[in-house]
């Protein structure tokens, strides 16, 4: 029995069928990540987040409803248009405190300040410390090879190398490295203006409470460069090139065009990913064509769907929405999680597939047409999105600014001014009460002016009872009072003093009781600094970090290294810094101090504290090892300053004694001479004495004077010898010290 095969049908897909697939993948890809994005938009909007911008923006830039209203009013007047009367309410003031603009500005220009110096940068690279090399750094062992044994020397001077010397030299290795790859890092951040979109970051959170910084995205830079060119006759000369560079860049993001993940919490790293919606035209759409990695099908494809607003957009719209002209094309670019498959969808090659493994990739999208896909190029799949919030909110990555927090004292401000002014435009002039028919204005014209003349009826005989006037009472002083504890209340609730506006208010006059004061007012300040260290100064620069360890091409510059973020320690307290630096010019020629210090880069951070780039007013490098070169001569030439010291000290030491010894004999002499002039005169008093003595007796014993005169002879002799003998001991103690 024969059995006839049976016929298998094999389908084969044609190139037209498997590119009908891929483009159906594609579609469903686009339709699903615009789902996600319309769900992430309603919730961020359910919470009142975009209304509570609108209203922060408006009280910005001083606008209400009342003032908004009156200004229309205003316009229609002066358009033409006619403005009925009929229930009318009556005209109030609609003046409006600017008070949240100056704070906001104030408090925006302080942290821009602290944050963005023109001398100094608020973070940096250094080295990972390592114990086991810091303890190396202390061994004093000698070092050896460890597979030989060898003893190891130093190739340039061929000295034995301890294990100390080997620590040194890899510890100064990494600083080294570290201090190439910061140079790096600040040329590439100076090339994107990073500076210039931080401020923008800062001014987004102070008024709308947080502001969105992105990077680093690779960019196509093209900059005009002249070009050293040598020609035939050997001259060289400049030629001007167009340059094409690739190189990572940071960008300011509009946090109204942002919406991460909502189960994301306080971080948006924590979530699935992140939405950021831009506004283009056709032009840039057709321009896109021309960038690598966009699919040109589904370019042409978006250009003939033309713009396309998400239908999210069209539910919440309202009258104070601000939306821009139809014309354009939304692109919205989504970075995180994405599916595996998905992925090759969009002509990327994942590779095996992994149920274990997050794939994290960016996806561009026009409308709801994929154009563009590729898988994160950061090893981690980080996020290129970095958040900062002025006032933490909780369980949220939207913050509260300053706006928002002195709101309610913006409307106490504005409430009690507007009474103010009305009340100014009551009691400023009389109310007038007119019996209409027993006076009439000459003019026919009701309005009061100055000279005007009214004529009164026949039937008036006291002018007093049919015109009269009434004043209403000034309340000036009651509702300033209410408009100076707003501002205060204002002061406290913003964190934002007057003193940091630069008004002196009831501050010290002392120097040191204003910088007690100004250290008090920078506390809230060192919070935000403190914050903004952690949100964007770390995690930013370590994406940086890894990207140039990852593509950059030069090794000198790798090596593991930390981010340090130095905003809230070291910027804030520059003022005592710098004091410090003046105090520590004194201290670096100090003999004992002055070996720990180097002075020259002491003499430039002082220079820079002041706010002078050394570069300026430093000699060139030439002449300063000239000059170093001739100081070493002359220091060879001339003896140690040291021994000089020490005989000019000895020297003095000499000068010294023998002035003191000659002093010592000067006085020896004025003594002596003092005692014979002493001993003189009291031999004069003695011999008026016995003359006097000589004559009494010669009265009262009736004794001849001759006889007398031999007594006082016999007595002067003795009192002589006695006198003698007395003068040479005390000449022998004034000679010698000491008596007989």
């Amino acid at each position: 029995m024969h059995i006839q095969p049976q016929q298998i049908d094999v389908e084969i897909e044609t190139e037209e069928d498997l590119q009908a697939k891929q483009a159906e993948r594609l579609q469903a890809f686009g339709h699903g990540l615009g789902q996600q994005r319309d769900e992430w938009i309603r919730s961020r909007y359910s919470y009142g987040v975009d209304k509570r911008w609108l209203e922060d923006e408006d009280q910005y830039n001083a606008k209400d409803n009342v003032n908004k209203a009156a200004s229309q009013m205003m316009t229609s007047v002066e358009q033409g248009y006619p403005v009925t009367t009929q229930n009318a309410k009556p005209h109030r003031s609609t003046v409006f405190i600017g008070l949240t603009r100056q704070k906001t500005n104030s408090a925006e220009a302080r942290i821009a300040d602290i944050l963005l110096p023109t001398d100094d940068r608020n973070w940096g690279i250094q080295p990972t410390p390592k114990p086991d090399v810091a303890e190396m750094g202390r061994d004093t062992r000698m070092a050896g090879d460890k597979y030989t044994g060898e003893q190891l020397k130093n190739p340039e001077t061929g000295e034995p190398l301890r294990m100390k010397d080997i620590a040194r030299a890899a510890m100064q290795t990494a600083r080294e490295k570290a201090k190439a790859m910061q140079t790096t890092i600040e040329d590439q951040l100076v090339e994107c203006d990073y500076n210039g979109e931080v401020r923008k970051l800062i001014h987004d959170s102070a008024v709308l409470g947080t502001g969105v910084i992105k990077g680093p995205i690779v960019t196509n830079r093209t900059r005009k460069a002249w070009q050293p060119l040598t020609d035939v006759n050997g001259e060289t000369v400049h030629q001007l090139e167009i340059v094409k560079e690739a190189s990572p860049a940071s960008f300011r993001v509009d946090p109204r065009n942002v919406w991460p993940d909502p189960a994301c919490g306080e971080s948006i790293h924590h979530g699935k990913g992140i939405y950021e919606r831009e506004q283009i035209t056709g032009r840039q759409v057709r321009d896109l064509a021309k960038q690598p990695g966009f699919m040109k099908d589904q370019l042409r494809k978006v250009l003939e769907e033309g713009p396309r607003r998400a239908a999210v957009f069209q539910e919440m719209r309202d009258d104070d929405q601000r939306d821009v002209t139809r014309s354009t094309f939304e692109m919205w670019t989504y970075w995180g999680e994405v599916d595996h498959d998905d992925l090759e969808s969009a002509g990327v090659k994942m590779g095996e597939k992994d149920v274990l493994r997050s794939v994290s990739g960016c996806v561009v999208m026009i409308n709801d047409t994929v154009v563009k896909a590729f898988p994160n190029p950061l090893e981690g799949g980080d996020l290129p999105y970095d958040f900062f919030v002025w006032e933490k909110v909780a369980d949220s990555v939207w913050g509260y600014g300053i706006p928002y927090l002195m709101r309610a004292q913006q409307k106490v401000l504005n409430a009690a001014w507007r009474q103010m002014m009305d009340n100014a435009g009551v009691s400023s002039g009389p109310q007038i009460v007119v019996k209409p028919n027993t006076i009439q204005p000459a003019d026919k014209q009701w309005q009061l002016s100055a000279r005007k003349i009214w004529y009164a009826t026949d039937d008036v005989d006291d002018v007093s009872k049919a015109f009269a006037t009434f004043e209403f009472d000034s309340h000036q002083a009651e509702l300033a009072n209410i408009i100076k504890m707003a501002m205060e209340l204002a002061d406290q609730e913003t964190g934002v003093p007057a003193i940091m506006q630069g008004e002196q208010g009831a501050a010290p006059d002392t120097v040191g009781g204003m910088q007690m004061l100004m250290n008090s007012a920078n506390v809230v300040l060192r919070r935000l600094v403190k914050q903004y260290d952690d949100m964007i100064t770390r995690p930013h620069i370590r994406r940086y970090y890894d990207f140039n360890m990852l593509y950059n091409e030069d090794e000198e510059i790798k090596g593991d290294f930390n981010i340090d973020a130095r905003g809230s320690s070291a910027l804030l307290v520059r003022d005592v810094q710098n004091q410090a630096f003046l105090n520590l010019l004194a201290a670096a020629t100090n003999p004992v101090f002055g070996v720990y210090i180097d002075a020259q880069k002491l003499f430039e951070k002082a220079l820079q504290a002041q706010h002078i780039d050394p570069a300026e007013i430093f000699k060139s490098e030439d002449e300063l090892e000239r000059i170093k070169e001739q100081a070493g001569q002359g220091q060879q030439q001339a003896p140690d300053p040291r021994i000089q010291a020490a005989q000019i000290r000895a020297e003095a030491d000499m000068a010294r004694a023998k002035a003191q010894n000659e002093g010592d004999a000067a006085e020896i002499q004025l003594r002596q001479q003092l005692a014979q002039q002493e001993a003189e005169m009291r031999m004069a008093e003695l011999q008026m004495s016995r003359e006097i003595e000589m004559l009494k007796m010669s009265n009262n014993q009736n004794i001849s004077l001759e006889t007398i005169k031999a007594k006082l002879a016999d007595t002067a002799i003795k009192e002589r010898s006695r006198k003698e003998l007395f003068s040479a001991e005390q000449d022998l103690k004034l000679r010698v010290g000491s008596g007989i």
